[in-house]
């Protein structure tokens, strides 16, 4: 799993961010927190997945690259939209993968 730098942070995970990537990364459980991450099929333009996901054994983890996180579903659709608002603003079009290199 790669965290990028420039993580989109919910405001409900703003104070304990590094410490839930901790736990995340780590395989603790973590209920209630989302993550964005730049999706595996070229016909997305973000997933949004809890991280209760990660916790199963085949779920494939290492290629995700998580640009995203928030404490509620609805946060993190609000959050996606902020990154695809922003990815339009900058670059013309949908390419979150472009925008979120250029932060």
């Amino acid at each position: 799993m790669i965290w990028d730098d420039h993580m989109f942070i919910g405001k409900r995970c703003r104070g304990r961010a590094k410490t839930l990537q901790y736990r995340i990364s780590n395989g603790l459980a973590h209920p209630g927190v989302f993550l964005l991450v730049l999706p595996q099929s070229e016909h997305a333009v973000l997933e949004i997945i809890p991280s209760l996901l990660l916790l199963q054994k085949d779920y494939p983890r290492e290629n995700l690259r998580v640009v995203g996180m928030a404490a509620t579903r609805s946060e993190a659709f609000s959050l996606a939209e902020q990154i695809i608002a922003g990815a339009f603003q900058e670059c013309g079009k949908a390419d979150v993968e472009a925008f979120i290199s250029q932060l």
